[in-house]
């Protein structure tokens, strides 16, 4: 088995983790339709919170928090990439 140079491999993640925060990994288009998928997923969380809180099921609150912060981190990743595309 491969011994992990501890250096090595938290400078390649500290790199990588710098590339995501400046948009340029991975590229904007591959982020972009991410978000959007992310945004899809959160609406139909939200839909299944609204029909779970309506019914009274338990998991509708943690059902519609959980799509409301898919769809806050989502659209703010868009607006994100938008401002930094101009």
């Amino acid at each position: 088995m491969k011994r992990v140079d501890i250096r090595e491999h938290t400078k390649k993640y500290n790199e990588l983790a710098k590339k995501a925060g400046s948009g340029t990994y991975p590229n904007k288009d591959i982020a972009k339709v991410g978000s959007m998928v992310g945004l899809g997923i959160g609406g139909i969380l939200l839909g299944v919170g609204v029909v779970g809180i309506t019914q009274g099921a338990v998991y509708g609150i943690g059902s519609l928090i959980a799509g409301a912060a898919t769809g806050l981190s989502n659209s703010y990743n868009l607006k994100r990439l938008k401002k930094k595309s101009r």
